[in-house]
């Protein structure tokens, strides 16, 4: 009996997480903005280190404004869901976006990058992550499944010992990440930033020895290249001079 019991109890967890992981997405793109916001500040942010602000390297942390301001907030919509874009240290070559529109750039990715359009294009896909409630998608769906497991199957699987987890290994369907990728090309095109920075920056990440793990959910790098190609071919204007690009480089130096 109570190994039937037991068999019960998993099913049951099992059918209790498949609905949620089904029906959360949809739900979750009407979560308000300043649910998610409040649910940001409850969670805590990432354990990560220190955001650089350029301590080492005066005048390095205004470049970083100058750049966001050019892609966000570009209209009323935008404004109504205000972000933060910070560096953190670290040679990963990675960026990702966390609850609230907080969105983190490592200093690896800041180096690989060779252009501020680069960077640009990165943030442009993160950014359209966070506006089409990808984020939201996402933590909904991870955190109500551990919680289900917990209720159900009682100290198998801490919540607590996994929240922290989830900003850093939430990966993106296929389909929202050539979403975020669409989008933050328009986002781009709407900014007169060059699409190209967005193509070269991912093209070569792409060819890394390791490519980053960031990619590994990300549509084919050919299939990206015709994308932005077709996105290609409207009036761009330089987003700030090489001296500015170089300062902010080195905004964790």
């Amino acid at each position: 009996m109570s190994k039937a019991k037991g068999l019960g109890w998993v099913l049951a967890a099992a059918a209790l997480a498949t609905g949620l992981a089904l029906g959360l997405p949809a739900a979750a793109r009407h979560v308000p903005w300043s649910v998610e916001r409040w649910l940001a500040g409850v969670l805590g942010p990432p354990q990560l280190d220190p955001p650089c602000k350029g301590h080492g390297a005066p005048g390095s942390a205004a470049p970083l404004d100058t750049l966001v301001r050019r892609i966000y907030p570009l209209d009323a919509q935008d404004a109504a869901l205000p972000i933060t874009i910070e560096v953190i240290p670290g040679k990963t070559v990675n960026a990702f976006a966390a609850l609230g529109g907080h969105i983190y750039v490592y200093d690896g990715l800041l180096q690989q990058a060779r252009s501020p359009e680069e960077l640009a294009g990165v943030l442009a896909h993160e950014i359209a992550h966070v506006r089409s409630r990808h984020v939201m998608q996402g933590m909904a769906v991870n955190l109500f499944t551990l919680a289900a497991i917990e209720v159900v199957m009682p100290g198998s699987h801490p919540v607590g010992a996994q929240l922290a987890l989830l900003f850093l290994t939430l990966k993106f369907s296929r389909q929202q990440e050539a979403q975020a990728d669409e989008l933050g090309l328009q986002r781009l095109q709407r900014a007169r930033v060059d699409a190209a920075g967005f193509e070269d920056f991912f093209a070569r990440a792409q060819k890394l020895p390791a490519p980053p793990d960031f990619l590994s959910n990300h549509p084919p790098s050919r299939e990206r290249a015709e994308l932005a190609a077709r996105a290609r071919g409207y009036p761009t204007a330089p987003i700030m001079d090489t001296g500015d690009w170089e300062a902010l480089r080195a905004v964790c130096r």
